[in-house]
């Protein structure tokens, strides 16, 4: 059995006053992901085995949201940042050796920071921490070091010198911490004027007991601050996305134009797809090689196959095969299986409805808790009348049918393989196979030929 060694305490803790938001901070939602599940992400990258996540504004919201993917410990009531990590100490096991503290509003700090700080720290520094230069570093901590460079201490904007107001190197807010000497120290910070206890101040007491202490510049300083309201939230927005379109492009997808076009974090990609302007990815949504998705798409939670073109159209929780057309204004409802090289066209809905190889269903239509076999044609205007008042009801249309124009089909029934409906025919009952039904309630041609004639 391995001994786990390095550790990380995210704190999230905050209220976020600033965001003017019910949902907590670190639970609104960045291309797709929430705050912190991309700050857990890339700590999982970074080699970091355990994470605590220490609570307290919202705390069961948080809980809920970081469920399975990191233990927590509550802080109450929130008394500063040395007694949350003083909070999230005391879940870790004494085989830690390194502990990375993590702001859970910070998700764009990049794997590879995380991995220097930890490097940092082995070098032989007690803490190692992460700075960004500012060209205006109004309201954040100032790094003082001294003329050789070494850091002495971290001083807060309003305890703070016109000189030391003047230093563009400001603290991040993420550290890496001999996990023995933080244990031993972090009741050492001294409470403030309104009783909270502030991390930084470990700096200071680790440099007075001759300890080292490292701040390493980030090379992107907007990668390295936190997020503190819904401004800072669309900044960060546009920066991953502008990372996702670029590793997605990097790794062989064509995308037209990165600035219009929007996929989550979670959405995967293969070679040689083609993403048109104005395209929506959201969620698990998986898109094949040679597909070609939008302009004007939007996809939710779904997998296309490889050489379909879905333009102007919406797809939700659905899966559709390979060498598919839909579009242009189809929209795609959740609990869908669209078959290999089928046609979905103009102003088509469907919605929990499996459709069979090679159907087509070219213009504005309704298949509703149906079942479409192979070759079936869906003429203009077919709907299948699904709910009664009280419950949904499914429809069954056989290989090879030919729904005409303007045919209402009555759930529950089932159109065997090879029928037909005439042009407005109402469907209140199964058809059997190789039949043509017509009329209104549709009966076989033949019965109505027979009752016409006598």
């Amino acid at each position: 059995m391995s001994v786990t060694t390095r550790a990380a305490i995210v704190l999230a803790a905050g209220q976020g006053t600033r965001m003017r938001s019910r949902v907590p901070k670190v639970l609104h939602q960045l291309a797709g992901r929430t705050m912190i599940d991309h700050v857990l992400d890339t700590l999982a990258a970074a080699g970091v085995e355990q994470v605590v996540v220490v609570t307290g504004h919202a705390a069961e919201a948080v809980e809920d949201g970081v469920a399975g993917r990191a233990s927590t410990a509550r802080q109450e009531p929130q008394r500063g940042t040395a007694d949350a990590v003083r909070v999230g100490l005391a879940r870790l096991p004494a085989s830690i050796t390194q502990v990375i503290v993590a702001m859970g509003d910070a998700p764009l700090v990049p794997v590879e920071v995380y991995v220097a700080l930890i490097g940092a720290q082995a070098s032989g520094h007690e803490i190692a921490l992460l700075s960004a230069r500012m060209a205006d570093s109004t309201g954040y901590g100032r790094i003082v070091r001294r003329a050789a460079g070494e850091v002495t201490a971290i001083v807060e904007e309003r305890d703070a010198d016109a000189a030391t107001r003047a230093i563009d190197e400001v603290n991040a807010g993420t550290y890496c911490f001999d996990a023995v000497w933080l244990r031993e120290n972090v009741a050492r910070a001294p409470a403030s004027a309104s009783g909270e206890h502030y991390l930084t101040d470990l700096v200071g007491l680790a440099v007075a007991d001759g300890r080292r202490v490292t701040a390493l510049p980030a090379p992107r300083p907007e990668l390295a601050m936190g997020i503190n309201d819904r401004v800072g939230l669309a900044a960060a927005e546009r920066i991953l996305r502008n990372e996702i379109a670029e590793r997605h492009m990097r790794a062989g997808v064509s995308i037209v134009d990165p600035a219009s076009t929007f996929i989550d974090a979670t959405v995967q990609i293969e070679a040689d797809a083609r993403i048109e302007p104005f395209t929506i990815l959201r969620g698990e949504t998986t898109i094949a090689a040679d597909a070609v998705i939008g302009p004007h798409a939007q996809i939710w939670d779904s997998t296309i196959g490889s050489r379909t073109s879905v333009w102007s159209s919406v797809i939700e929780s659905s899966s559709v095969a390979e060498d598919v057309q839909i579009g242009p204004y189809s929209h795609v409802r959740p609990g869908c299986q669209i078959g290999p090289r089928c046609r979905i066209g103009n102003f088509a809905e469907l919605k929990k409805t499996s459709v069979g190889a090679g159907t087509q269903q070219h213009h504005f239509s309704y298949l509703g808790d149906a079942e479409v076999g192979e070759e079936v044609n869906i003429g203009a205007g077919a709907v299948t009348a699904n709910y009664d008042g009280h419950t949904k009801h499914r429809t069954v249309i056989g290989d090879g049918a030919f729904i005409g124009v303007d045919t209402m089909l009555r759930a529950p029934v089932t159109v065997g393989p090879g029928a037909r409906t005439g042009a407005g025919a109402v469907v209140t009952r199964d058809v059997a196979p190789g039949k043509t039904v017509v009329g209104m309630p549709a009966r076989p041609i033949e019965l109505r030929r027979r009752s016409r004639d006598g």
